[in-house]
């Protein structure tokens, strides 16, 4: 941009950083400070503002809505279930699916009917219950297939190098992440179906 344009447009920015940018700051900083203390829920506040008015308003949050878990447990949006993996696991090539789900079993004390990565469903108890072919494969491969597969069902609708190109993106992208996080529907001892917490796969290392 030349030197007029960058003055415009530095020319609205300042007036808003020293302003609504200003405040908004401020504010976050000072909830901050609680949640460092471990202050009660009930010393927060939500603040809404809007300097045109002008007006100021401050409400206390609401907690977090709890679900219904496994057994009579309960967890809320900020729960979640973490599993990292061993040395063992990792020179093999990474947890299994088999090993995943007898983990998340024993941890929950129910049984995972079926598992997805995103809008993907890489296990689901009545299809692939007895596929010990899938179930010896560990998750990021198995993730990575299922990816493969969508690919392949719209390969016929979308440009067959752009197709090409994205799915080594994706690759990619799972080999160079940390963790995976997946969604678990399991059953409880009572035959009730339950969602349980966000499952987070932790990459382990060597």
């Amino acid at each position: 941009a030349d030197e007029m344009e960058t003055r415009r447009i530095a020319g609205r920015i300042v007036p808003a950083m020293i302003t609504t940018t200003a405040i908004v700051s401020a504010l976050s900083c000072i909830e901050l400070v609680k949640l460092i203390h471990k202050l009660p829920l009930s010393d927060h506040r939500n603040s809404f503002i809007n300097l045109a008015l002008p007006f100021f308003a401050m409400t206390a949050p609401l907690p977090a809505e709890e679900m219904l878990g496994p057994n009579g447990t309960v967890h809320t949006i900020w729960d979640r279930i973490e599993v990292k993996e061993k040395r063992k696991q990792v020179a093999g090539g990474g947890i299994t699916l088999k090993q995943l789900l007898r983990k998340v079993a024993k941890v929950t004390e129910s049984v995972v009917n079926s598992l997805s990565y995103g809008p993907y469903l890489i296990y689901a108890d009545f299809l692939h219950e007895d596929d010990e072919e899938l179930l010896s494969t560990p998750i990021w491969e198995v993730v990575k297939s299922a990816l493969v597969s969508n690919d392949d069902d719209f390969e016929e609708f979308r440009n067959k190098d752009q197709g090409s190109s994205n799915q080594s993106a994706e690759m990619e992208a799972i080999d160079s992440k940390s963790y995976l996080d997946f969604t678990a529907v399991a059953e409880d001892e009572t035959g009730l179906e339950i969602e349980l917490p966000p499952l987070r796969i932790i990459r382990g290392c060597l």
